[in-house]
């Protein structure tokens, strides 16, 4: 009876931090909503009180109870009876299941409560770049600061304080190397190839201006045919002008990616990182296949910052693990001493 009632307690100590953790994480999706919508258009989080988008009118503190509030309301403002985004109680609903589920998978007893928390608060910063980057293709520097900020101190305490810091696997090397991992391919990649793979194999227009320009300078043409040349050299370099340059990936993706090295160490930020690589080429692929049946031209360039976020927040509970087991299958097994001789 009396190992019944301690597993009892003891279950009831779990469902009471859960609990409470997904109370505090709903709360703290309300301050990212704020985040997402404001940080983009250089609005302050603290000066400006919660407002409808539509009418204007204040809202009351009672009405802006995370999650409860919305639905009470019912998606509509009380003032004037707008619809209210979904948004709202989407982010807050999935800051508190992401918190609670961080809980979960580190147990506070065995793991120690500063990873976790630490690992809550990163989590927090890569909701509000996820639905930043999906809204605008932009992230915000203050935020990639942020979580940069966060993986350091992680690692940081991880290293210092190792029995305090229990719940992380990740050495401090590991993370060393993790910031590098991803995030240099990406800019070799984004930087250096893909704008040399545009220019010279996918632009039309880079390669008739560049044809033009070897007959200008090689052939020798009249004065009519030299003017008729250099208009559509100039027609070309306007096109090219107008497009801009072509990147693979964003700075905002580097330096993410950086960020992530750093507190989650290199194996789950290549986890990640494939995570990310596969949900992109899906909803690519989806994309092009929607943009077909619409006869539209082709499929436009979307942020891949989202799908960034979602290998890290996966990578982050199991990618390690995943990672290790992917070793272990690569690795070719030792043969027993008496199959030798």
């Amino acid at each position: 009876m009396e190992h019944l009632f301690n597993s009892g307690g003891l279950l009831g100590y779990y469902i009471g931090i859960y609990f409470m953790t997904f109370l505090f994480g709903i709360t703290i999706g309300s301050f990212l909503n704020v985040c997402i919508y404001r940080l983009p258009a250089g609005e302050s989080l603290t000066k400006k009180n919660s407002h409808c988008m539509t009418c204007g009118a204040y809202i009351k503190w009672y009405d802006l109870i995370p999650v409860f509030s919305w639905l009470f309301l019912r998606g509509k403002c009380r003032a004037c009876g707008s619809k209210i985004s979904g948004r709202y109680i989407l982010v807050e609903s999935l800051t508190g299941i992401l918190f609670a589920a961080t809980f979960v998978r580190f147990d506070v007893i065995v793991d120690g409560l500063i990873y976790p928390a630490l690992l809550c608060l990163f989590i927090a910063g890569l909701i509000v770049i996820g639905f930043e980057d999906y809204d605008t293709q932009e992230m915000t520097l203050g935020v990639l600061f942020y979580l940069t900020a966060v993986a350091a101190v992680a690692r940081i305490c991880s290293t210092l304080f190792p029995t305090t810091f229990r719940g992380n696997e990740v050495p401090l090397i590991d993370g060393i190397i993790g910031m590098f991992s991803v995030s240099v391919p990406f800019l070799i990649f984004g930087f250096v190839l893909t704008p040399l793979i545009y220019c010279f194999i996918i632009s039309e227009d880079h390669k008739a201006a560049r044809k033009i320009k070897r007959r200008l300078k090689k052939e020798k043409l009249n004065e009519k045919e030299t003017e008729r040349l250099q208009k559509t050299l100039d027609k070309h370099l306007e096109e090219i002008k107008e497009t801009g340059p072509v990147y693979g990936f964003g700075m905002g993706d580097v330096i993410l990616m950086a960020a992530g090295g750093l507190m989650l160490g290199w194996k789950a930020t290549v986890v990640a990182a494939f995570i990310a690589i596969i949900l992109g080429a899906v909803y690519a692929l989806v994309l092009k296949l929607k943009a077909k049946h619409n006869d539209e031209e082709g499929v436009k360039a979307f942020a891949f910052g989202p799908f960034l976020v979602i290998g890290l927040v996966l990578a982050s509970f199991f990618g390690t693990q995943l990672m290790d087991l992917y070793i272990d299958y690569l690795t070719v097994p030792q043969v027993p001493d008496y199959y030798i001789g």
